[in-house]
């Protein structure tokens, strides 16, 4: 029985994440372990936004340009797969920074994936096939996550790295199986007309995206400075094990993945997106205060429920939002720029946490500090925005 493309696309994306974050919430208590130092460890995360940042708007005209998505799936998961062959081969700090722009430049193509899902998926709203695609994604880190808790501490990096090559490879074989769109519909309608660069460019100037990607540049940032980096090396210090540091994620993307899922229920699209967006970043602020404060493991797990919901919520909601009124020809550029942008937050925001830790004598919390006051500036602009917006519709 064959596969459908949709859901070969969302098996495809489960794998591709599976080899991209199976390894990563024990990156930075690995490399401290070998006496690498907080800042280096803040520019290896980094490293992972930094490519993305770099390649994201690029990989999007390219895609606009072609007409085309499969070929960049198929690049993207064997970048995947290779960059952790490197992680195997040279498990030291420079090693892990190669191979973290690797991996970034991997993750760049992850708008192609997106694109031919919501294309292949007929009679979807555009946010209710951005719920599904990214509650894969999500649920393939979710995997990968408890892959990490119950395999590092007896087995250690080496056989997480093996993983990510083997779930990188088999995204690569199942992705030579995808059709583009595009080229299935040139047998019932006209070739449509490349959009030229020029057009394509005009994105740039559109506020709507900047603003939305700067929301989501907010949630990333944090995500990689805090869950993915240095919540781990607190939970250390309070004494818990690799298996409760390893339930930490796990609580963490459990809700991802409810988030992106209930993002398109009727129950939670109801709500206005400032409303849903600015409460979230208000509880991602909380979750970087308390986390230094809290001096006990297991509520450090449950804050994690916070930092989940707001991965799921703001990114999906600004996403969707971002996308409004782009034309189907611009949509690979428009979000390739979005991506970009919030790649920044990616790379520079666990950059400064591993910066303010290493000059703190180790402290972590005047690092979680300044990532709150970041959280609390965006509900603000959230609320400002949206109340401008009523303010305009009104005097309409």
């Amino acid at each position: 029985m064959s596969m459908s493309q949709p859901t070969r696309l969302l098996l495809i994306v489960g794998l591709f994440w599976y080899a991209q974050y199976v390894y990563m919430p024990n990156t930075a208590p690995f490399l401290l372990a070998q006496k690498v130092s907080a800042d280096f460890v803040g520019i290896v995360v980094g490293a992972y936004g930094f490519t993305q940042m770099a390649a994201r708007f690029g990989i999007g005209l390219l895609s606009d340009i072609l007409g085309r998505h499969k070929i960049i799936i198929v690049g993207g998961c064997i970048f995947a797969a290779v960059s952790s062959i490197v992680r195997i081969v040279l498990p030291t700090g420079p090693g892990f920074l190669a191979a973290n722009l690797m991996s970034g430049l991997a993750s760049s193509t992850w708008l192609c994936f997106m694109l031919l899902y919501t294309s292949s998926v007929a009679g979807a709203n555009l946010l209710q096939a951005l719920g599904y695609v990214f509650a894969a994604n999500n649920l393939g880190i979710m995997l990968s996550f408890i892959s990490s808790a119950v395999l590092y501490q007896y087995f250690g990096m080496t056989l997480l790295c093996a993983l990510s090559v083997i779930s990188g490879t088999l995204a690569s074989l199942l992705a030579f199986g995808l059709k583009d769109i595009t080229a299935a519909a040139q047998t019932a309608q006209p070739v449509p007309k490349k959009p030229q660069l020029t057009e394509l460019l005009r994105v740039v100037g559109n506020s709507r995206i900047w603003f939305f990607a700067f929301l989501a540049t907010i949630q990333q940032g944090i995500t990689m400075g805090t869950v993915m980096s240095f919540s781990q090396e607190v939970a250390h210090q309070m004494g818990g094990s690799s298996l409760q540091m390893g339930l930490m994620t796990i609580v963490f993307i459990s809700f991802c993945v409810l988030s992106s899922y209930l993002v398109a229920k009727p129950i939670v699209a109801r709500i206005n997106p400032g409303v849903l967006m600015g409460i979230t970043l208000v509880g991602l602020a909380f979750y970087c205060w308390a986390t230094p404060q809290v001096g006990n493991v297991y509520v450090l797990i449950a804050l994690q429920a916070l930092m989940g919901a707001s991965l799921g919520f703001v990114l999906t909601v600004s996403n969707s939002e971002a996308l409004k009124g782009i034309a189907p020809r611009q949509k690979s550029t428009a979000l390739g720029l979005y991506q970009a942008i919030f790649a920044a937050g990616m790379t520079f925001i666990p950059m400064i946490a591993g910066f303010i830790i290493e000059h703190s004598d180790g402290q972590f919390a005047p690092a979680f500090t300044f990532q709150a006051v970041i959280c609390l500036s965006g509900a603000i602009l959230v609320a400002l925005y949206y109340l401008s917006a009523r303010v305009r519709k009104h005097q309409h």
